[in-house]
Order: C-alpha cells, then structure tokens, then sequence
C-alpha cells in the first residue's frame, strides 16, 4: 500500500472516530439535561477510559480530545513502520526522532 494513502487512512480514522464519540458525548450529556461536565483531573488515561465506558459524558468527550490529539502522532508512527519495511533508514531515524519529541511533548507537557 502506498504510504500517502496509509496516512491518509489513518488520519481519516482518528478523526472520524473522535468526531463519532464527540457526538454520542454531547447526546449523553443532553440526555442528563445539560448537567456541569466534570472537568478533567491530570491525564489519567485509565480512568478516561473506565469513565467513558461508564457512560460518563465528560469522560466520553475527553476520550474524543485525547484521540484527536495522538491521532497526528500514530501517523508518525505509521510513518515509521512503513520506512522500516522499506528499508529505508535515512527516513526511518528521521520519523523516529518526530516520534520521539511528540511523545516526549504529550508525556512531559513540555510544549515549545
């Protein structure tokens, strides 16, 4: 498969899926009459998850926003993994070093 359209597939992915569990987070939170959304407390991955499957609204739309935001970084994955097949090292040290500030930067919150 072309990487162009790899990316381009999985870009689509991402945002389609956040986009999808923004909409069933804002029906949630309309069904409970527009209650206070809770707001979010450190960047507990898990605890986002177990609310979002708990049919929390807030934990839902959080769950979208934290697909949106690492859906950039598994591109740069993809990336990765698409080089390395193609053997192609130049690229591969290239990509992995983006991967690498980007997950520095979403685990240290260090942003520039």
């Amino acid at each position: 498969m072309d990487l162009n359209r790899l990316v381009s597939y999985s870009l689509r992915v991402g945002v389609f899926a956040s986009a999808m569990l923004s909409v069933v987070g804002l029906s949630v939170w309309a069904a409970a009459g527009f209650k206070n959304i809770v707001p979010a407390i450190g960047s507990r991955i898990a605890e986002t998850i177990g609310s979002a499957v708990g049919g929390d609204a807030s934990g839902i739309i959080y769950l979208a926003i934290a697909i949106l935001i690492t859906t950039p970084v598994f591109r740069v994955a993809v990336s990765s993994v698409y080089f390395a097949r193609e053997r192609d090292s130049k690229y591969v040290l290239i990509s992995l070093a983006v991967l690498s500030m980007l997950l520095f930067a979403l685990v240290s919150g260090y942003a520039g």
